[in-house]
């Protein structure tokens, strides 16, 4: 019996065990998933996953939120100052019923999912950065001073409780994917990403800037200032600024959904009463004041490390090519991706092995393990392959643009 179907008594449990199992049967290991789609309060994006450049009345829900996340293979409930039930949560497409969240399929066949993996399952999101251009407050006020926002210069430090912070905090990677690829087609140029602070910083500085948030975009001046280019990794630890810049992103990292925002979002002003409010609820988030901020959220000789780029930033390596495409690791230090781009009418198998492997198709479409998938569905972009099985991954001779998909494995040890 599967892992988690101990004194399993219930039918519908034993029903929703047996139609996992033969839909993995019958998929060759493969299952699909329903997209889970995240809405936050606090950034835009480029209007790719979901209309959500602005926060106009056509694209917020009643939260006044902008669906900007895609989450991938989850069990992880979002965190929102207005919570709503199982966002976040993926659903698996099963043979023969309706989806079914992940959650309660991990209930009956943790197993059959995630073999002896689940507590090292990474969470997985796309995030998609953007908005209309802003001029900084410390820009110079012309057109050049513009610049397309990220997302809120953040920390992940864990949660708070009675003021004392509860460890670890959200460790986590990026990847940055190709744009100039269907269905994306974009041509991106001068994106900008703001990571870990300026090695000449001074605490006094951040302790000024903070107590200025929602009022300028200082905090965002003492950060450190990279360029984004495709195929390229970071690795951000654990208490690390950042301000995540406006590229469509893969980033990968711990279950967890803790942050505190440093400032608010670039080139924009709170009033009075919507600064007090939000620097309750998404600034401090339990911490006493912003002395405490900087002392209990931000490692400092991380931080202001002058190898700070040489330590986290990698040029994602070739693994194998040939006449078939590519095969690319995507992410470093604690955690493992791959990306395949398969020429039109090849194809490439990843041998089968005991860890799960779940992933995007990112451009194009072909065939999973048989099963047909596409960039531009949603019901056939998202899938996991179960421990025990091969991903053969193949392209249509009479394509004319390659396959291109992502993967990402459980964290390492």
């Amino acid at each position: 019996m599967a892992e988690g179907t101990e004194g399993l008594s219930s039918k519908s449990g034993q029903s929703l065990l047996d139609t996992i199992r033969a839909t993995i049967e019958q998929q060759s290991g493969l299952l699909l998933a329903v997209p889970a789609i995240v809405y936050r309060e606090i950034y835009s994006g480029r209007d790719i996953i979901a209309p959500n450049s602005t926060f106009t009345e056509e694209k917020v829900d009643d939260r006044n939120y902008v669906p900007v996340e895609w989450w991938i293979m989850s069990s992880i409930q979002a965190q929102n100052g207005v919570m709503r039930d199982g966002e976040g949560i993926t659903r698996l497409q099963l043979r023969g019923r309706d989806p079914v969240s992940l959650c309660d399929a991990l209930a009956v066949a943790a197993g059959d999912l995630f073999g002896d993996f689940a507590n090292k399952w990474p969470l997985t999101k796309v995030l998609d950065i953007g908005g209309r251009s802003v001029t900084p407050s410390f820009g110079s006020g012309n057109e050049e001073a513009k610049e397309v926002p990220p997302i809120p210069c953040h920390v992940h430090a864990g949660l708070f409780c009675n003021g004392q912070c509860q460890g670890p905090g959200k460790l986590e990677a990026y990847f940055f994917p190709p744009l100039d690829v269907p269905p994306y087609n974009l041509k991106l140029s001068n994106v900008i990403t703001r990571l870990g602070l300026k090695p000449n910083t001074t605490q006094d500085e951040v302790v000024k800037c903070l107590k200025k948030f929602g009022e300028d975009d200082s905090m965002y001046e003492l950060l450190n200032v990279f360029d984004i280019h495709p195929w390229e990794s970071w690795t951000i630890q654990e208490k690390v600024v950042h301000a995540p810049g406006p590229w469509l992103t893969f980033e990968i990292q711990r279950p967890q959904d803790d942050f505190n925002l440093l400032a608010w979002r670039l080139g924009h002003v709170l009033d009075g009463e919507a600064k007090e409010s939000l620097r309750r609820t998404v600034h401090l988030r339990g911490v006493a004041d912003d002395e405490a901020l900087l002392r209990d959220t931000i490692d400092w000789p991380t931080n202001t490390d002058p190898e700070f780029e040489s330590k986290w930033h990698t040029k994602c390596k070739v693994l194998a090519r040939g006449d078939w495409g590519r095969q690319t690791r995507l992410f470093y230090h604690q955690f493992y991706g791959e990306g395949f781009e398969i020429s039109p009418g090849h194809s490439f198998t990843r041998a089968k092995g005991d860890r799960p492997v779940a992933g995007i198709v990112w451009s194009g479409a072909g065939l999973l393990c048989d099963t047909h998938v596409s960039a531009s569905e949603d019901q056939t972009r998202e899938f996991l392959i179960c421990p025990g099985f091969e991903l053969r991954i193949e392209n249509a001779a009479s394509s004319t643009d390659a396959l291109i998909v992502f993967t990402v494995l459980p964290m390492l040890d």
